[in-house]
């Protein structure tokens, strides 16, 4: 017959592995604490925006661990490689997504005087549009920031903002990792700028400048089409579309 303290030694050890990672912890003096569990693992490594690539220790329950110096309020994208092998973090549901290099992200918060953080201000509305483009060939999305006060029944007139995501991102850059609504939201709020509805389209003409990746962008005549389809799908080809209210 197993001794009362053979199970609760039991009880403890289940209690452990079953217990979830928090990873990442940010610290109140903005350090951040990244975790990982991989108890296989030889080595792990994290990468972070802002910070050298660092080292990770692994403890007695195989979770690899390592604390940053403390950062500056911000969105950092970072990843961990394990034995060499990028991954994102399993236990992070904040990631920054992209076409070539998706990564998880970490928000060192800071004071509501940043542009980015979210305040009690009347917040606007993203819309998202999805339609064929004769001249990409494709279908693609874009979308749209409305302000607080838009009303499509309205005569309001409003100045329009095209803006356009880096390479490697898509329609969704300035908003899930730019966080251009935000910084709209607070911007308009504080009367720093004016309403003003926000198009953000797809930027490639053709898919596979993207799909190629870096050597592609490098690609004088892969660029010089791109950049000429792109134009024609924006001036000539993009539909306008008024969100709803």
């Amino acid at each position: 017959m197993k001794s009362p303290l053979f199970f609760l030694a039991f009880l403890c050890t289940a209690s452990l592995l079953s217990q979830p990672i928090i990873s990442p912890e940010v610290h109140s003096d903005g350090r951040v604490t990244f975790r990982l569990k991989a108890p296989n693992a030889d080595t792990v490594r994290v990468q972070c925006e802002g910070l050298k690539s660092a080292d990770m220790k692994k403890d007695a329950q195989g979770v690899w661990s390592f604390s940053s110096e403390p950062m500056e309020p911000d969105y950092y994208g970072y990843s961990f490689f394990v034995d060499s092998a990028r991954v994102i973090d399993p236990s992070n549901p904040l990631f920054k997504y992209n076409l070539l290099n998706t990564e998880s992200q970490v928000h060192v918060p800071g004071p509501a005087s940043l542009a980015w953080e979210v305040n009690e201000v009347p917040h606007g509305q993203l819309h998202r549009h999805l339609y064929k483009s004769k001249i990409a060939e494709d279908h693609r999305e874009f979308i749209v920031y409305t302000p607080a006060d838009y009303d499509a029944t309205a005569k309001t007139r409003y100045p329009v903002l095209y803006l356009l995501h880096g390479f490697s991102d898509d329609a969704s850059g300035w908003t899930s990792a730019g966080f251009a609504n935000v910084i709209f939201d607070n911007l308009i709020a504080r009367k720093e700028a004016k309403p003003m509805i926000v198009v953000m389209p797809l930027g490639y003409g053709i898919m596979d400048y993207v799909r190629g990746g870096w050597d592609a962008a490098r690609r004088g005549e892969m660029r010089q089409l791109n950049t000429e389809r792109f134009q024609r799908a924006l001036l000539r080809g993009f539909p306008w579309v008024a969100p709803n209210p």
